[in-house]
C-alpha cells in the first residue's frame, strides 16, 4: 500500500467537485464489491483533504455516506471553507485546518485518538439545510406593571419564537427570565434543555409584577448569574451568546455600565422596544439601532416573530476582524506557574482563536520567561491560525525560580519586534504585547516598559495571584489596560475582554491614545501601605451590605497583605463608629478575608460621616493600632456610604487630609459636593445608584491604592484649597453637661431631658447658627453627642429623647469639666471657639462633687466659655459658684421637676449671642408644643422557655425603654401587660397606673413564668376579650389609639393569624416582634401589617430595634379615629383622583414627554396594590379617575373605576384639550367628585402633576386645606 501511495501523481484540473467525489467513493469504495466490510459492521472511515471550496453541491452525498455509517474526517488547507468541512465531517470537532499541507506531518498524532476510540453507531445525519449550530439565547423580558393585561400575548410570542429554534443540549440552549425591580429566573441554560420542556414551562409561566423597572440591574444580573458556566452557558467555550430583551418602560436605574459590560463579554443583544421604553437607553445596550425592533403595541408584537427568528438563525459571532497587527504573548514560565500552566495555554489559545491570523492580517509570536527568556515562536513562524494553535499546544513549562519581567520586556523589544523575525513595526502596524505573570518581578519593570512604549509597542499587563497590580499598570500602555485576577481559574472570565481589546486596538484607535509612564514601585517601601475601609453599616445600607463586603474581599485579593507590606483595617459606622479590626490585627490575606466575610451590618438610623472621620483619625491612623504614618507609609481611607451625612463633614475631612491621609469616597444617592470635600481630589469620588455596581469600580479603586506614593499624596493635598466655613451673627455653641449619678435617679434625668428639649425647641439650630453638644457624667464621663454631630433641630431633639439614666457614684464633676474642655470645646468636635463664636456650658448638678472642681473651672473660664449652673436642693452651691465664677449664673430648684420655672431665666442667660430671644421684661410668646399624645398600649410578652430567665429581663428592659421614650410630660398614655406561656397571666391592666414612673416600676417587678409552650393565639384572644375593653381601662370608645405589643421568642403552638386579625378588626394596631426561633413570615402573620412586623436574632439586638419600633409607634399614636365610625378597622376601599396641569404656552403632552409613561406607571401600580393599610389578608379595592381642569371647565378621561389597561387610551385622548390649569377651582373639582362618589367611607387620594400654580396662591391654599379637612375623617 505504501509503495502504491508513493507512486501517486497530481491529477490536475480547473474545478473542485467535492460532491461528485463523495458520491464516487460511496458508490465504488464503500461497497461489498469495492472490498468494504460495512455489512460486517467494521467501522468505515473516510479522510478527506481539501485545499479549496467545492464547485458543486455536496450535502446530499455527505448525508448518503452518513446514512451508510461512514465517518468522515476533513483536513482543510489554503482556501478550504471551514463551514463546508464541518457539514461534511461527522462531527465539527474532526475538522483540521492549516495554512498549507506542509503542516500535515503533525496531523497523525491528533487523529490517532478519535480513530482508535470510535465506536460504530455514533454518526448523525447532517440536515440538508444549514444547521443553526451552537448558541445560547437568554430571553429576558419586562415583567413589571408595564405589561399587566398583555402578559398572555408576550408568553405566546416567546412560545412561537422558541418553537422555531433547534433547542437541544448540543445545539441551541435557552434561558428565560423576567425582571422588574429585581430578576426572576424562570429557567437557566441547564434547567430545561429540550424544546418540549421549555415550551411546557412557558405555558405555566405567571407575570412577576413589580413596582419599578431596573434594567441596569437586570443586565448585570444576567451577566453574573446566567451567562456563566454554572448556569449552563457555554460562553467559556466560545459559543455565541444572545440576549433577546423585551422592554416596555423607562429604566429606573442606570443602564450604561452594565450595557458596556455586556458588550465587553461579547453578548449579542436584540431588543424589542414596546410602549414607553426609552430608545436612548436601549441604544446604549446594542451595537447599533438596527438591533432594536420596535413593536407598534404589545398586542401586535407577534408581527415581529418571523423577523427575530430569522435574525437568531442567521446571526453568527462576527468573524475575527482584527486588521493588521502583530501580537506577542510574553508569558511567565517560572515554577510558580506550574499548576496553572495548562489554563494559561488555554487562555492564549482562546485569544488566538478570536484573531484573524494571516500574513497580511494578524501575526502572533510567543515568548516564555522566568529568570531568562526563551522565544517559542516568532511573528513569521506561522501564518495560519491552526499553525499557531498547534504550537501553543506543544508548549512545555520553561521552569525557573524568579520571573524577571523587566529583562523579558527588553528581550521582546530587541529580539521579537524586529523586521527579521516578522514584525511590521517599521510599516506602522500596531505592535501589541500581552504580558501574563503570576509573581512580582525580580527586577525593575519601569525602565524597560518606558523604552518599549516609546518604541511603539502597546503592552497589556495581566496579573494573576501574587502578581503586583502596580507593576501591571506600570507595564501597560495606559493603567486601565491592566487586569488583575486572583487565580488562573478566572482567566476565562477576562478572555473575552482581552480579545476585544486586541481586536479594537487598530491604528485609528491607537492614534487617540498616549502612553502613561507611571513611577516604578520601589523595592520594599512601594508595597507598604495602610488601607482603612470605613463602611456604612446603617439600616439604609443593610439590604446591600453583602455587596460592600464582597468589594472589600475582592480588593484584598489583589493587595499584597503582610506585616511589612499592606495592612488593612475595617470600621463600620452609623450614628457611631464600630471598629471591626485595626491595622495590626491581621497580617495574611486569608485572615483579612475571613474577618471580612464575618462582617454584619451594625444597624442604626443615621449616618454620621463627620464623626466617623474624626474617629478613624484619632483611633485608627495611629501607631498603637498599627498605622505606619510616622514611617512615611501611604495612608488610604476608602469610605463607602449609603447617602448624605447627617452631620457636618467639613472640619473632620480637612483635618484628616491635613494629617496626610488619602480618602477615596464611594456613595450611593448623594451629591458630589460632600464627597469632594472628603476625597483626596475629585478624581477619587465615585457615585453609584446601587451597591450592586461596585464591581465596576474595582480597578479604579486599586489604581490609586497601588500607585500613589506618600510624596504624591502630599503634593495633591498641598494643592487643595479649603473654603472657610460661614458663621452667622446669631451663632452659639452650647454644651449641656448632665449629672447622671445615683443621686439624680432616673426620674431626675427624665425631667432634665424634657427641660433641655424645651430649651432646644426655642433655639435656632443649624451648622452656621446654634450647635448643641450633650455629655452625661457620674463617676465617669459619657459623651452623648458632639457640637458637630447634629445639624438640625429635629436631629438634636431625637438624640435628646434617647438619653438614658447612667447611674454611678461618687460624683466626679472636676473630671467631667476637664473632659468637656478637652473634647467638646475644641475645633475637632465642632466648636467654633477659634472663630469667636460664643461658647456656653450648661451644667446640671444633683449632688456634691468628690473631686476638685476649681482647677478645671478656671480652665473653662479662662478659655472664654460662659458657664451656667443648675442644681437641686442636694447640691453644694459653692461648687456651682466656683464653676460659673458668677453667682448670677447659678439657678437652683427644689426638685428637677420644677425646672420649667427657670426656663426664661436660662434663656436670657445666654446673653446677646442670638441664642436667646429677648430680656424677660419683653413679652415672649412660647413656641407651640407638639400635640399631647394619647394611647392605650398593652404588652403581650412570651414567658415560656423560648426566653430563659435572663433573656426575659432583656425583654422587660425593652418594654420599659419603649414606655420611657414615648411617654412625655403631659401625655395621656395607659399601659397594660400580659405574660403568657400555654395560658395568659395578667400582670396589670390599662386602668391600674396613671404615671410613667408607676408603669415602669410595675414592668420591672414582673416575674418570669417559664413553661414549655407558648400559645400566642390564646394570648392575643385574651387581650381582645379582657384588656381592650372599657372595664380594663381601654378608651377605644373615645377613639384613643389602641396598640398591642406582642414579643415572642418562638412559633406558637396554635396559629395566631386569625386571632390577630380579629384584634386588628376591633381597631387595635398589633406590633409583633419576633426574637430568635421564629421566622419573619410567622411574625408577619401576627402583625397588623408589614410596617409593624419586626424580627431580631437575639434579645441583645432588641435595643438596636427600638428606634425603628418607636418611629412606627409614633405614627400609630397620631392616627385619629373619626367620630361616628363604628368599625374602626382599616378601610380597604381606595378612590384615587389623578390630575395634572401644564404650561399655557405648550400642550403638556408635548412639553412633558414623560407624562404619559409616568401616568401609565402609576395607574398600573396602584391597580395592583398589595394589602397595605388593610386588615389581615384583605386586598384593597382601588377605583381611579383621571380628570383635569381647563379655563373653560373640567375634562374627564374616565370616572371612578377599577383600572384596566384599555382605559389608558381615554387618558391619551385628553391631548386634544389645552391648556390644563391648577387653581382653587381645580381642587374644588376634586372635592365635588369625592362628594358624589358611591363609596363615602373609602380612603381618598389625590395625585396631581404640576408645573406651578395658575391662580391666586392664597385661594389655592384655602382650597387645599378644605379638601384635606373634608378627607381627614374619611380616610384613616
Amino acid at each position: 500500500m505504501l509503495a502504491h501511495l508513493r507512486r501517486l501523481q497530481l491529477k490536475g484540473g480547473s474545478g473542485l467537485n467535492t460532491g461528485s467525489a463523495l458520491s464516487y467513493v460511496h458508490a465504488n469504495h464503500f461497497t461489498e464489491a469495492g472490498g468494504s466490510r460495512i455489512q460486517e459492521r467494521v467501522p468505515q472511515l473516510l479522510l478527506l483533504l481539501l485545499a479549496g471550496p467545492s464547485d458543486d453541491a455536496y450535502l446530499q452525498a455527505a448525508n448518503a455516506l452518513v446514512r451508510e455509517g461512514v465517518l468522515t474526517f476533513c483536513v482543510g488547507a489554503s482556501r478550504a471553507d471551514k463551514a463546508e468541512l464541518e457539514h461534511i465531517a461527522f462531527n465539527p470537532s474532526l475538522v483540521y485546518l492549516m495554512g498549507d499541507f506542509s503542516s500535515l506531518p503533525d496531523l497523525p498524532q491528533q487523529l490517532i485518538q478519535p480513530l482508535t476510540t470510535y465506536i460504530s453507531g455514533g454518526v448523525q445525519e447532517v440536515p440538508l439545510t444549514q444547521p443553526e449550530g451552537k448558541r445560547d439565547i437568554l430571553f429576558l423580558f419586562d415583567g413589571s406593571a408595564n405589561v399587566v393585561g398583555q402578559f398572555p400575548t408576550i408568553r405566546d410570542f416567546l412560545y412561537k419564537i422558541i418553537e422555531e429554534l433547534d433547542v437541544k443540549p448540543e445545539g441551541t440552549r435557552v434561558a428565560i427570565a423576567q425582571f422588574s425591580d429585581d430578576v426572576k429566573v424562570e429557567s437557566r441554560f441547564n434547567d430545561h434543555q429540550s424544546k418540549a420542556e421549555i415550551l411546557n414551562l412557558l405555558k405555566r409561566m405567571k407575570l412577576k409584577t413589580g413596582k419599578s423597572l431596573n434594567l441596569g440591574y437586570a443586565l448585570d444580573y444576567a451577566l453574573r448569574n446566567i451567562f456563566v458556566r454554572s448556569a449552563g452557558s457555554r460562553i467559556e467555550e466560545s459559543v455565541q451568546q444572545f440576549l433577546v430583551l423585551l422592554v416596555a418602560g423607562r429604566s429606573t436605574d442606570a443602564v450604561a455600565g452594565p450595557a458596556n459590560s455586556l458588550k465587553q463579554r461579547g453578548v449579542i443583544p436584540f431588543i424589542f422596544q414596546a410602549k414607553n421604553a426609552n430608545p436612548d437607553e436601549l441604544e446604549l445596550i446594542v451595537p447599533s439601532p438596527a438591533f432594536i425592533l420596535v413593536a407598534e403595541s404589545l398586542p401586535k408584537i407577534g408581527d415581529l416573530q418571523p423577523q427575530i427568528v430569522s435574525l437568531l438563525k442567521a446571526a453568527q459571532s462576527a468573524g475575527p476582524v482584527s486588521g493588521e497587527k502583530d501580537v506577542v504573548f510574553l508569558i511567565d514560565g517560572s515554577e510558580g506557574v506550574r499548576s496553572g500552566f495548562p489554563l494559561l495555554k488555554e487562555f492564549v489559545q482562546r485569544v488566538v482563536e478570536s484573531l484573524d491570523i494571516g500574513p497580511d492580517r494578524v501575526r502572533v509570536a510567543l515568548v516564555q520567561y522566568s529568570d531568562q527568556p526563551r522565544s517559542e515562536f516568532y511573528l513569521n513562524s506561522y501564518m495560519d491560525q491552526q499553525g499557531v494553535i498547534n504550537a501553543i499546544r506543544r508548549l512545555t513549562l520553561l521552569g525557573g525560580r524568579i520571573p524577571n519581567t523587566g529583562a523579558a520586556l527588553d528581550f521582546v523589544l530587541r529580539n521579537i519586534l524586529t523586521s527579521s523575525t516578522g514584525s511590521r513595526i517599521a510599516e506602522g502596524v500596531p505592535q501589541l504585547l500581552i504580558v501574563l505573570t503570576a509573581e512580582r518581578s525580580g527586577d525593575d519593570v519601569r525602565g524597560p516598559s518606558v523604552v518599549l512604549k516609546q518604541g511603539g509597542a502597546v503592552p497589556i499587563g495581566i496579573g494573576i495571584g501574587n502578581a503586583d497590580i502596580s507593576e501591571m499598570q506600570t507595564i501597560s500602555f495606559i493603567p486601565d489596560f491592566a487586569v488583575a485576577i486572583p487565580t488562573f481559574r478566572e482567566l476565562g472570565t477576562v478572555q473575552q475582554v482581552v480579545s476585544e481589546r486586541v481586536i479594537q486596538l487598530n491604528r485609528e484607535e491607537l492614534s487617540t491614545l498616549k502612553p502613561v509612564f507611571l513611577p516604578s514601585p520601589s523595592a520594599g517601601a512601594g508595597s507598604k501601605k495602610d488601607v482603612v475601609f470605613l463602611i456604612d453599616g446603617s439600616q439604609n445600607a443593610s439590604p446591600e451590605f453583602q455587596h460592600i463586603r464582597t468589594l472589600i474581599e475582592r480588593l484584598v485579593e489583589y493587595l499584597d497583605i503582610g506585616f511589612d507590606t499592606t495592612r488593612v483595617a475595617v470600621i463600620q459606622f452609623s450614628e457611631d463608629p464600630k471598629m471591626e479590626f485595626p491595622l495590626n490585627a491581621h497580617f495574611s490575606k486569608d485572615e483579612v478575608q475571613s474577618a471580612v466575610r464575618r462582617l454584619r451590618p451594625k444597624g442604626g438610623r443615621q449616618i454620621y460621616i463627620g464623626n466617623a472621620l474624626e474617629y478613624v483619625l484619632k483611633n485608627i491612623f495611629q501607631r498603637p493600632l498599627g498605622s505606619r504614618i510616622e514611617e512615611g507609609v501611604p495612608q488610604f481611607l476608602v469610605l463607602l456610604s449609603s447617602g448624605k451625612s447627617d452631620d457636618e463633614v467639613d472640619d473632620s475631612a480637612a483635618e484628616l487630609k491635613q494629617f496626610g491621609v488619602a480618602p477615596i469616597t464611594i456613595a450611593r444617592h448623594t451629591n458630589q459636593e460632600e464627597l469632594v470635600k472628603i476625597s483626596l481630589s475629585p478624581e477619587y469620588v465615585f457615585s453609584v445608584s446601587t451597591f450592586r455596581e461596585l464591581p465596576r469600580l474595582e480597578q479604579k479603586l486599586l489604581t490609586p491604592i497601588t500607585t500613589l506614593t506618600s510624596q504624591q499624596i502630599q503634593q495633591i493635598l498641598a494643592s487643595a484649597q479649603y473654603a472657610p466655613s460661614v458663621t452667622e451673627s446669631d451663632a452659639a455653641d452650647i454644651v449641656f453637661l448632665i449629672d447622671s449619678s445615683d443621686a439624680v435617679k432616673a426620674d431626675g434625668i427624665a425631667h432634665i431631658r424634657d427641660f433641655i428639649s424645651r430649651i432646644v425647641r426655642r433655639l435656632n439650630i443649624g451648622p452656621s447658627k446654634v450647635r448643641i453638644g450633650v455629655v452625661q457624667f457620674s463617676n465617669d464621663v459619657f459623651p452623648e453627642f458632639y457640637l458637630k454631630t447634629h445639624k438640625s433641630q429635629s436631629l438634636v431633639l431625637d438624640a435628646i429623647r434617647r438619653l438614658r439614666f447612667k447611674g454611678g457614684s461618687p460624683l466626679n464633676t472636676g473630671k467631667a469639666l476637664e473632659f468637656v474642655a478637652r473634647n467638646l470645646f475644641v475645633k475637632s468636635a465642632g466648636s467654633r471657639i477659634e472663630d469667636g463664636v460664643p461658647q456656653h456650658l450648661v451644667l446640671f448638678l444633683g449632688g456634691k462633687s468628690q473631686d476638685d472642681v476649681s482647677r478645671h473651672a478656671q480652665i473653662i473660664s479662662s478659655s472664654g466659655i460662659m458657664s451656667l449652673g443648675i442644681g437641686d436642693r442636694n447640691i453644694d452651691r459653692a461648687d456651682l459658684q466656683t464653676i460659673t465664677n458668677d453667682p448670677k449664673m447659678v439657678f437652683t430648684v427644689r426638685e428637677f421637676r420644677e425646672l420649667p420655672n427657670i426656663e426664661e431665666r436660662v434663656m436670657f442667660s445666654f446673653g446677646t449671642s442670638g441664642a436667646t430671644p429677648r430680656p424677660p421684661s419683653v413679652e415672649i410668646v412660647p413656641p407651640s408644643r407638639p400635640e399631647k399624645k394619647k394611647a392605650d398600649i398593652v404588652f403581650l410578652l412570651d414567658g415560656s422557655i423560648n426566653f430563659r430567665r435572663e433573656s426575659f429581663q432583656e425583654v422587660l428592659r425593652f418594654a420599659s425603654e419603649i414606655v420611657d421614650t414615648v411617654y412625655e410630660e403631659g401625655d395621656s398614655i395607659r399601659v397594660g401587660l400580659v405574660q403568657y406561656n400555654s395560658d395568659p397571666t395578667d400582670e396589670f391592666f390599662l386602668k391600674d397606673y396613671s404615671t410613667k414612673r408607676q408603669i415602669i416600676d410595675a414592668i420591672n417587678k414582673v416575674v418570669y413564668k417559664g413553661g414549655r409552650h407558648a400559645n400566642t393565639k390564646v394570648g392575643i384572644q385574651h387581650l381582645r376579650l379582657n384588656h381592650f375593653v372599657p372595664g380594663a381601662g381601654s378608651r377605644l370608645d373615645e377613639r384613643v389609639p389602641q396598640i398591642a405589643f406582642v414579643i415572642t421568642g418562638g412559633k406558637s403552638v396554635e396559629d395566631a393569624q386569625d386571632a390577630s386579625l380579629a384584634l386588628t378588626q376591633k381597631g387595635v394596631k398589633v406590633f409583633a416582634i419576633g426574637v430568635r426561633n421564629i421566622d419573619s413570615e410567622e411574625v408577619g402573620k401576627i402583625a397588623s401589617n408589614s410596617a409593624t412586623a419586626f424580627r431580631v436574632g437575639s434579645v441583645q439586638e432588641l435595643s438596636e430595634l427600638s428606634e425603628t419600633v418607636l418611629e412606627t409607634l409614633h405614627d400609630a399614636m397620631h392616627e385619629t379615629l373619626c367620630p361616628g365610625v363604628t368599625d374602626v378597622s382599616k378601610a380597604c376601599n381606595l378612590e384615587v383622583i389623578l390630575g395634572f396641569d401644564g404650561s399655557r404656552d405648550q400642550n403638556v403632552f408635548v412639553s412633558q414627554k414623560g407624562l404619559e409613561s409616568k401616568v401609565d406607571t402609576i395607574l398600573n401600580r396602584i391597580s395592583q396594590m398589595q394589602r397595605i393599610s388593610c386588615s389581615g389578608n384583605q386586598l384593597p379595592t382601588v377605583r381611579v379617575s383621571v380628570v383635569a381642569n381647563t379655563p373653560s371647565g373640567p375634562v374627564e378621561a374616565f370616572d371612578f373605576a377599577e383600572y384596566q389597561p384599555e382605559l389608558f387610551e381615554k387618558f391619551r385622548n385628553m391631548r386634544s384639550q389645552h391648556p390644563y390649569i391648577l387653581t382653587a377651582d381645580t381642587l374644588k373639582l376634586y372635592q365635588n367628585k369625592f362628594r358624589q362618589s358611591s363609596s363615602p367611607d373609602s380612603v381618598k387620594v389625590v395625585i396631581h402633576f404640576t408645573d406651578g400654580a395658575d391662580g391666586d396662591l392664597a385661594d389655592l391654599h384655602r382650597a387645599s386645606e378644605e379638601l384635606r379637612q373634608e378627607g381627614k375623617c374619611q380616610a384613616s
